[in-house]
C-alpha cells in the first residue's frame, strides 16, 4: 500500500520525462563521438531524482499553504492528493523530498569533483538544485516557473548532460534539441495551470496563466508549443540536427487538438483534461521521435557513410 501512495506522491507518469530527455541528450553526444555508459546512468539517476523532489516538495508547500484542498483534481493538475486524503504525513512527503534532492544534489557534486569544480557545471548544478526548492513557495508565485521549467528541462539540462558525456565541452545542437523539447514541456505546466488557477490567485501564487488572465492565456498556448516545432524545422533545415529528426513533427496534431478545446474551454475545469492529456503525450512522443531520429542518424552513419557525409560533418 505504502509503495502504491509513494508511486502517486512522485507522479510517476510525469517522470517519464526526464527519462526521456537524458538518453535524448546522450544520443546528441554520441553523434559526436562522446559516450559514458556510467556517467549516463548516474545522471539520468540525478536528473529524475531532482524532478522527483520537485514534484514532492510542490505537494508539500501547495498543502501547507491552503492550494491543494482549493482546487479540483483532474489526472493531471491539482497535485497527486495524498496529503488532502491523508495517504501520508507533511512530514514524511518534507523529508522524501529532501532525500530525493540530496540523492541528485550528491550525485552532481560527484560530477563537479570529477571535472574539478568546472563554473559552468557548478552554475548548471545550482541551477537546477535551487530552483527544485524555489519553484513552489517562490518562482511559481512571481511568474518564473515557467521560465524556469523551460531552461531546466531544455537548454540547460541538454548542456550539462553534453558537458559530463563529452568530458567537458558545450554544444550549439544540444541547446537546439533542448530548447524543443523544453519549450514543450512548458507547454505542460502552462497549459495545466489552467484548471487551478482560480485556487492558486486566492492563495497569492500568480504564475503566467494567472496574470496573464485565463482568456489572452489560452492565445498564448499555441505560440509556445509552435515555438519548439520551428526551431525543429530551423535546426533540420539549417544541417544543426538530423534531418531524420524531423519525423518529431508527427506529434503537431496532438498540440492542434489540445489548442482547439483550450480556446474553447478554458474557463472550464473537466472539459479541459483531453487537452492536457494530448498535451503531456504530445511532449512524451515527441521526444521519443527526436530520440529515434537521432539513432537512425546514428546508424545510417555507421553502416551507410555515404548517407550521411553528403551533409555538413557538425551532424555527419
Amino acid at each position: 500500500m505504502k509503495l502504491e501512495v509513494w508511486a502517486k506522491e512522485l507522479r510517476i507518469p510525469f517522470l517519464s520525462l526526464p527519462a526521456i530527455f537524458v538518453p535524448l541528450g546522450i544520443t546528441v553526444a554520441l553523434l559526436d563521438g562522446y559516450f559514458n555508459l556510467v556517467y549516463g546512468i548516474l545522471t539520468l539517476i540525478g536528473i529524475v531524482c531532482i524532478h522527483a523532489s520537485v514534484n514532492v516538495l510542490n505537494d508539500y508547500f501547495d498543502f501547507k499553504s491552503g492550494i491543494d484542498t482549493a482546487t479540483t483534481p483532474t489526472p493531471f493538475s491539482g497535485g497527486s492528493r495524498v496529503l488532502p486524503e491523508n495517504l501520508l504525513t507533511p512530514k514524511s512527503v518534507l523529508i522524501g523530498g529532501i532525500i530525493l534532492l540530496a540523492i541528485g544534489s550528491l550525485i552532481g557534486l560527484y560530477f563537479l569533483y570529477i571535472f574539478n569544480f568546472p563554473p559552468l557545471l557548478i552554475a548548471l548544478i545550482s541551477i537546477a538544485i535551487i530552483t527544485s526548492v524555489a519553484y513552489s513557495p517562490v518562482l511559481s508565485k512571481i511568474g518564473l516557473g515557467e521560465v524556469f521549467v523551460f531552461l531546466n528541462f531544455g537548454p540547460l539540462l541538454f548542456t550539462g548532460v553534453y558537458y559530463i558525456q563529452s568530458g567537458g565541452l558545450i554544444s550549439t545542437e544540444a541547446m537546439v534539441v533542448g530548447s524543443i523539447v523544453g519549450l514543450m514541456t512548458t507547454g505542460i505546466l502552462y497549459i495545466n495551470q489552467f484548471p487551478d488557477t482560480d485556487a492558486d490567485k486566492s492563495k497569492g501564487r500568480f504564475h503566467l496563466v494567472a496574470r496573464l488572465g485565463k482568456k489572452r492565456a489560452a492565445g498564448i498556448y499555441k505560440y509556445i508549443v509552435n515555438a519548439g516545432f520551428v526551431i525543429l524545422i530551423l535546426g533540420v533545415v539549417t544541417y544543426t540536427i538530423p534531418p531524420t529528426t524531423i519525423i518529431a513533427l508527427a506529434t503537431i496534431p496532438k498540440f492542434r487538438v489540445a489548442n482547439a478545446i483550450l480556446q474553447k474551454e478554458y474557463e472550464k475545469i473537466m472539459e479541459l483534461i483531453p487537452a492536457m492529456g494530448n498535451t503531456v503525450m504530445g511532449t512524451i512522443q515527441s521526444g521519443v521521435l527526436l530520440l529515434v531520429g537521432y539513432l537512425i542518424w546514428y546508424f545510417l552513419s555507421i553502416y551507410f557513410p555515404g548517407v550521411t557525409t553528403i551533409l555538413p560533418e557538425n551532424i555527419s
